[in-house]
């Protein structure tokens, strides 16, 4: 058995609360630069939960069942520097033990070479996100624990707030409302969409809405993703109509662009920018305030290269890189993005 993050591959199973009080966790695997194969990818069903069912697996994986209290799956190969999941499934907490965000986790192949790498997982306690959340910042923009301009957690809801120093000139409250997804409320006509967020996100006053590439943030999304996929993103304005914003290309001096939307994995989409939010008032003046969707085909294949994550989001990076930084359930690599610097 190789250490940790030694060795071809790595891996992580990190958890969420889903909103009926079940969790899900949610297994990835990156490899570095080689192809692996003959591939079995475990994941420790947690003490304190009982196994439900298997959710979402990658295209070509194969449920093989729990096993000793591990949910397996099979899966013929991984190229190399690709990121492959999310592999997840449902547990419903029985009080017994408290959860964990990241549970042990491992991976199995037997091309190249046979091998077996580990992942012992986190003591951090999975806690259930709140629903709503604040930030208030002036012209120096979100300052951070540091004392510096820099992303910032809203409450306990798992979003990161940046506001660049001078987007705005005076007090400004921005807050979140993360709302149930409810496929009946939002747009119909959004063909091969699978709706991953939604939330209600207010400016007050509203005239100090940021412009430009002011302002960036990540939110959770309702159940682990595919890293690197384009998101899409519809406000909700005039009352009862939806409008989807135009994407915009990844900008390399601010991460992943002007105003766009991307999946990193795990269970967080991060956008940026605000230059269209005037012509749509950005769902800022109430209503439902913004969809997030990805492609469904995309999301069913499970599977991306270091390229096309570094494409989606404008910032270099690989497989192996953005899953190794992961702390307590987040990336650094993910916050290296949001604040628009390359690793």
């Amino acid at each position: 058995m190789f250490a940790q993050d030694d060795g071809l591959a790595l891996v992580r199973s990190l958890g969420i609360y889903d909103a009926d009080g079940s969790v899900l966790y949610s297994a990835y695997v990156a490899t570095k630069n080689a192809k692996i194969g003959g591939v079995a990818v475990g994941s420790t069903v947690p003490l304190g939960a009982r196994f439900i069912e298997a959710v979402d697996a990658p295209a070509g994986a194969v449920f093989e069942g729990v096993r000793d209290n591990v949910a397996v799956w099979s899966f013929p190969e991984i190229g190399e520097d690709r990121l492959v999941g999310p592999f997840t499934f449902r547990v419903k907490p029985d009080g017994a033990a408290p959860l964990v965000v990241e549970q042990p986790a491992a991976v199995s192949f037997q091309t190249p070479e046979k091998g077996l790498i580990s992942y012992n997982g986190s003591n951090r306690p999975l806690i259930p996100l709140e629903e709503s959340g604040s930030v208030i910042f002036d012209q120096r923009g979100t300052i951070d624990a540091a004392g510096k301009n820099g992303p910032v957690a809203v409450g306990k809801t798992g979003v990161i707030l940046f506001v660049r120093e001078g987007a705005v000139r005076t007090q400004t409250t921005m807050t979140f409302d993360r709302r149930r997804v409810v496929n009946a409320d939002l747009p119909a006509d959004a063909e091969d969409t699978w709706w991953c967020a939604q939330y209600q996100i207010s400016i007050s006053p509203q005239e100090n809405a940021p412009s430009g590439a002011g302002i960036s943030f990540i939110l959770p999304t309702r159940r682990a993703l595919p890293a690197g996929l384009r998101v899409s993103t519809f406000a909700h304005v005039n009352g009862n109509e939806w409008r989807k914003y135009a994407s915009t290309s990844p900008q390399p001096e601010f991460g992943f662009g002007g105003f766009g939307c991307a999946s990193f994995g795990f269970n967080t989409i991060g956008c940026s920018g605000g230059s269209n939010c005037v012509g749509l008032n950005c769902g800022f003046n109430g209503g439902n305030g913004f969809g997030f969707g990805v492609s469904n085909t995309q999301r069913l294949a499970g599977t991306v290269t270091g390229g096309q994550i570094s494409s989606t989001t404008g910032t270099t990076t690989s497989a192996s890189s953005l899953i190794s930084s992961i702390t307590d359930g987040t990336s650094n690599t993910i916050i290296a993005i949001l604040i628009g610097f390359r690793p």
